[in-house]
């Protein structure tokens, strides 16, 4: 990549002096596997009555704590290097649970913790402590859960059983408490019906219906503004692969369009990932695009300002402020 022809550091009163060439990138890399899938289908496969196998699995922070949660919530789980499997259970062995800094681990969890009847306590660390929680606690009283926060925060206090029935959910700040409704209703007793305001991030609620589908639990909706869930129904137990994230994909995109080529591989051209919008502003920026059936191959071309909304897919702004930075014109993100 073009970078620095000549950097200049001043260090300890000393000036140093060091030269960065420019080179081209040219090669072929699988994407990360995707964390948000990940941790749906650890969920999913935590409530299903068998053994299933994730294959391509993440091990990141966020992964490790929805593992170590489904474990105090009774599964057992055994990983090696490329699979990961999980037999489930729901007979928490663990009163209190610990979900790291993943803000989809506790407000997902707040709903599917409240499916036993015995009181479960969520914590966190680090910046988890920060982030507010007052919008789980309304809907899941209306849905016979007793809950409590200290002042919208960390920790959450959860007692069930969750039953079904009416709620409205705001969706304003994060769609990651809905999803935390949607897997959890479809295995309680009786029907449930959501009213979803102002709901953020649809991309990541279509993530989450695909892995429930694929678990074989199914859930209506119209427009998003209202979830129709039946009651009774059973996740079943299978073999899954976890899609490549087209958010780490994006970064290695961007290089190849910007710096000569890369071939990315093991990524899901269908996919319901809102970061494969990345595709897009690379198309409308003008790069080569090459189309295989599991890759991409992005090489160098002119490249031209474009336009693009990204409300839905806020972690492509850094990799989008780096294809802008060689456009030629002002594009608008």
């Amino acid at each position: 990549m073009r970078c620095f022809n000549l950097a200049k550091v001043r260090l300890a009163s000393k000036l140093i002096t060091t030269t960065i060439r420019s080179g081209e990138i040219k090669g072929v890399v699988a994407a990360p596997a995707s964390k948000s899938m990940m941790i749906r289908a650890l969920v999913a496969g935590m409530l299903a009555d068998g053994t299933s196998l994730l294959r391509n699995p993440s091990f990141c922070d966020d992964a490790i704590s929805t593992i170590e949660i489904a474990r105090g919530l009774g599964a057992d789980i055994q990983t090696k290097e490329n699979i990961v499997s999980i037999t489930g259970g729901f007979e928490p062995v663990k009163k209190v649970l610990n979900c790291g800094e993943s803000g989809l681990a506790i407000r997902m969890f707040s709903s599917i913790v409240s499916l036993h009847n015995e009181e479960i306590t969520l914590t966190g660390t680090g910046t988890l402590r920060e982030r507010p929680l007052g919008m789980v606690v309304g809907p899941l009283r209306s849905l016979g859960v007793q809950i409590t926060t200290e002042r919208d925060l960390l920790p959450v206090r959860v007692k069930g059983p969750l039953k079904g029935g009416f709620a409205k959910v705001d969706g304003s700040l994060s769609s990651q408490f809905l999803t935390g409704l949607l897997m959890s209703l479809p295995l309680v007793d009786g029907d449930s019906e959501l009213e979803v305001t102002d709901l953020q991030s649809k991309p990541y609620i279509d993530l989450t219906l695909q892995v429930i589908n694929d678990f074989g639990v199914v859930v209506d909706h119209k427009h998003y503004k209202k979830f129709v869930i039946k009651g009774g129904q059973k996740y079943m137990p299978r073999e899954y692969t976890v899609e490549g994230d087209w958010s780490g994909a994006a970064f290695l995109l961007v290089a190849g369009a910007i710096g000569g080529e890369v071939e990315v591989r093991e990524i899901n051209l269908n996919s319901e990932q809102a970061d494969k919008k990345i595709l897009n502003a690379l198309e409308m920026a003008g790069a080569k695009i090459e189309y295989r059936k599991k890759s991409i191959i992005i090489s160098r071309d002119k490249l031209n300002a474009f336009e693009m909304d990204i409300a839905d897919c806020p972690d492509l702004a850094p990799p989008l402020v780096a294809l802008a930075a060689h456009c030629k014109g002002a594009t608008r993100l």
